[in-house]
């Protein structure tokens, strides 16, 4: 046991730290320089360790702490202070990539340029992202990596006060997950700005998704470990999400592939979602939509029959939504984004006014006026475009949606 501990108090010294045991916390502090350092010490980490980055960019192809830890956080002096710079990436993968951590917190810090996501935690309990910004600066660049924030398979996680932009996917992404809260934060300059997919029990609030292709998105995708539901969606600023989808090939199957410039908050194929309280502002395509998987992919269920596609239980009241009646410039540039186009058009044709704020796909692949309990309290007015018909009689007779839902 003696010689357990002086090896590991040798391997502190010898990586140039300040070694500090406060209240059973190994504190280690290194500045810029200590990149190999740093390296060392992720793969030596014990319990219980908190390491502070000085203020500095600190340059690295790709960094990680993988192992069975408990209480670990990683702070810097503030996200325009302490800079990870991953432009030297040579090929994908993640920046920082982080597994197998209970109670973990990485705060005040900045990370940049990777050809990966730039910070991805997985298989976590108990994760707190606070004041961290994630940044690809080149703009709508398919060489980005895909996500900034990237907590996947993760229990209990607050993102708070975060920053992401020039995601090729999805600037601030929550995926497969449960017990979840998004607050305080922003997005742009990402395809999708902030994505909660198939995860259960989230909050998110108070958040600003601007000048991205998407705004915000809540989905269920298929063939992923666990179904989505338990969302609601409160006291965001979702504005000028008019940006062309520049999602690389690889990403046109996903979700985020298929969201047409100009959509602000869409709801695809999950269960349990509440929106209220949300300004949802120019945002000139699609300002709030709930969609089926089978507007997607018409396929679905024939390749996936175990795949829920339709939403339900689906509940949004008290939003100020606005939009501008003219499209997004690159809106005719993406196949969804068309065929809204197209129905537009059909709409004014017939002497209506055209595309309102709020759409519905109107498949429920059940009989019944509401049979997948969609309810609409809005006070602007909202279409059922009647896509299972190939949008034969698109309808803004809506009284069987004015309903109320306890979720």
């Amino acid at each position: 046991m003696k010689h357990t501990i002086y090896i590991i108090f040798g391997i502190l010294l010898s990586i140039g730290c300040s070694y500090q045991p406060t209240s059973n916390i190994t504190k280690l502090e290194f500045g810029p320089g200590d990149e190999d350092d740093i390296r060392l010490a992720f793969i030596n980490l014990v319990d219980s360790t908190e390491v502070n980055l000085a203020e500095g960019i600190y340059n690295f192809e790709k960094l990680s702490i993988i192992g069975k830890l408990a209480n670990i956080s990683l702070k810097g002096a503030g996200p325009d202070k302490t800079i990870i710079d991953f432009s030297s990436q040579a090929s994908g993968g993640e920046g920082l990539r982080i597994d197998n951590i209970n109670q973990l917190t990485i705060s005040d810090l900045q990370l940049r340029e990777s050809k990966g996501d730039l910070l991805k935690v997985k298989d976590c309990d108990g994760v707190e992202l606070i004041n961290v910004h994630t940044i690809w600066e080149s703009e709508a660049n398919k060489e980005n990596g895909g996500y900034g924030l990237y907590p996947v398979s993760c229990e209990n996680v607050l993102i708070d006060g975060c920053y992401a932009k020039g995601a090729s996917d999805a600037g601030i992404y929550v995926g497969q997950s449960n017990k979840v809260i998004v607050r305080n934060s922003k997005a742009e300059l990402n395809v999708a700005g902030i994505e909660i997919e198939n995860t259960t029990d989230a909050e998110v609030f108070n958040n600003e998704s601007t000048n991205n292709t998407g705004g915000l998105l809540v989905f269920d995708l298929p063939g992923l470990s666990q179904a989505g539901g338990n969302v609601k969606v409160y006291k965001n600023r979702v504005y000028n999400n008019n940006y062309r989808n520049w999602a690389p090939a690889a990403n046109s199957a996903t979700g985020v592939g298929n969201v047409p410039p100009g959509t602000g908050i869409m709801i695809l194929c999950t269960s349990d979602v509440e929106v209220y309280d949300n300004r949802v502002e120019n945002n000139n395509t699609m300002p709030i939509g709930i969609l089926s998987f089978l507007t997607v992919d018409p396929n679905i269920i024939k390749n996936d029959p175990t795949f829920k596609p339709i939403p339900y239980n689906i509940y949004l009241h008290d939003n100020e939504i606005s939009k501008k009646d003219e499209f997004p410039e690159h809106v005719r540039t993406h196949e969804l984004s068309m065929v809204l186009v197209s129905l537009d058009s059909k709409l004014k044709e017939s002497g209506f006014p055209g595309i309102p704020p709020i759409l519905f796909d109107g498949i429920t692949l059940q009989e019944g006026d509401n049979p997948t309990n969609i309810c609409i309290k809005e006070k602007v007015s909202y279409l059922n475009m009647d896509v299972g018909n190939e949008f034969a009689s698109p309808s803004y007779d809506n009284e069987s949606f004015n309903c109320e839902i306890s979720l």
